[in-house]
Order: C-alpha cells, then sequence, then structure tokens
C-alpha cells in the first residue's frame, strides 16, 4: 500500500510519524460553484487536490517531503452567484480563513503551499491579501499563481483565454475524476467564447459575460490525455515553486 498523504485520511499517530520528514503542508484551495451542467459544484477542489497530489510526488523525487491539508472550499465565488448551489463567502471571511488556516499549520509544517485553480479575481485579490497577512504574522507560505505570465504560458492557449469547465477544466476532471463528469451532458455542449472578452469588458457574473449555463470554452474538445498534460504542468509549476520558496528559506 502506497504511503498516504492526505491528513484527512490519517490517524494522528500516522501524522505524528510523517512529521519527522519535516513535511511541506500543501493546501488546495478551491470553491463551491457552478461548473456548466457537465461538472460537480466541487470541481475546482477535486482539481486542486489532484494538483497537490501530484506536486507532492515530484517534492519526493527531490527529497521534499509533503502532506495535504484538509482543502479550503469556502472562497468567493461572486461570478456564479446566479447558479443554484454556489456558495460564495465575504472577502473578509475568506481573506480571515486562509490566512489563520495558513498560520496555525506553518507552526508544524517546514511551510505551508496553497494549491489553487479558483481564478475568479477577487478570489485571487484574496489569496494575495491572506498570503500578505500570513507572513506577516511569521508564516512561512508560498503560492503558485498561475495566473502570471511566466506560469500562464506552461498551461497554454486554452486556459489564455479564460476556460471555465471547457476543454481545460473538463480534461482535468477526466483525468482526476472522470466517474463525476457527466458525459451525456458534456458532449451536447456548444463551444462558446473563453471568458477573458467578457471580463475585459467589464462583466461582473457569468451571466453578463455571456455564460448562461455557466461555462466558457469547448467542453467537448476535452479528453483525459489533455487533462494529463494539464497536470504535470500545474504540478511541475507547484512544486518548482515549493523548492524555489524552501531555497530563499534555507
Amino acid at each position: 500500500m502506497a504511503d498516504n498523504i492526505v491528513m484527512s485520511e490519517m490517524t494522528w499517530t500516522e501524522v505524528d510519524e510523517a512529521m519527522k520528514d519535516r513535511p511541506v503542508g500543501i493546501l488546495p484551495v478551491g470553491a463551491i460553484e457552478a461548473h456548466g451542467p457537465h461538472l460537480p459544484l466541487n470541481a475546482d477542489t477535486i482539481i486542486a487536490i489532484e494538483m497537490a497530489r501530484r506536486a507532492a510526488a515530484k517534492l519526493k523525487e527531490h527529497g521534499v517531503s509533503a502532506l495535504i491539508l484538509p482543502p479550503v472550499s469556502f472562497t468567493v465565488s461572486d461570478f456564479a452567484a446566479d447558479f443554484a448551489g454556489t456558495i460564495s463567502v465575504p472577502p473578509a471571511t475568506s481573506v480571515a480563513l486562509l490566512r489563520d488556516v495558513c498560520v496555525v499549520a506553518a507552526k508544524q509544517f517546514r511551510a505551508v503551499a496553497m494549491a489553487n485553480i479558483h481564478l475568479e479575481p477577487r478570489h485571487i485579490e484574496c489569496l494575495k491579501a491572506a498570503l500578505e497577512e500570513a507572513r506577516k504574522a511569521g508564516a512561512s507560505v508560498c503560492w503558485a499563481d498561475i495566473t502570471k505570465k511566466r506560469w500562464a504560458e506552461l498551461l497554454g492557449e486554452t486556459f489564455a483565454k479564460g476556460d471555465h469547465a471547457g476543454a481545460f477544466e473538463t480534461s482535468l476532471m477526466m483525468a482526476a475524476a472522470p466517474d463525476r463528469v457527466r458525459e451525456r451532458e458534456r458532449i451536447s455542449l456548444a463551444p462558446i467564447e473563453g471568458l477573458m472578452p467578457g471580463l475585459k469588458k467589464g462583466a461582473k457574473t457569468f451571466k453578463e459575460a455571456g455564460g448562461e449555463d455557466a461555462y466558457f470554452g469547448d467542453p467537448t474538445a476535452a479528453s483525459a490525455e489533455e487533462g494529463e498534460g494539464y497536470f504535470e504542468s500545474l504540478a511541475e509549476i507547484l512544486s518548482l515553486s515549493i523548492m524555489e520558496h524552501l531555497g530563499s528559506k534555507a
């Protein structure tokens, strides 16, 4: 049986033993929001957890151990607020929760790294604020902001156009949790423009941006093979960010 690195599935004694290796704690950050008629509300969380798993495997190759913290899924999701099931918390709540989790966890771990694929602009602002406040409180924390050019270029054109439950995220879900993709609905969806043009025009919701069914891009172009490639890039981005952070703390 492979070593378990998911803290919520471990006993306290197993965690205690794992702590002897001075692990990094990886905090998956997701959302509870609409992802088209074909993906579950927690798609971002599922993807963030899988991103964390794969990054942990890469870190292990470099002699760095990692444990995956329980995910934070209640975040700012105002863009999808018009759709049933979406739960969006106020920015102040999100910042406080993320900050406090990082500060508390950093007292036990070598460092804490956030794994995030939820890219709503106000959510990104919350992550930045939480990171800054956690660092001011003395926590060793880091985050790979995949919206930055350095990382976005590794994820390709589909990602850059503002995919939401389109080929990018759907491919990731098909690789991570194919049983949770509603295949009949996926193959029936018409391609639409990415979210980025709507954002540039000032849209504040998915519907304002033209996403009447809470997706942007082309879900029918998704595949598990593409998802594997995207996960390879995401894991590389996260693991490299963590290694760079640890190096800066050496």
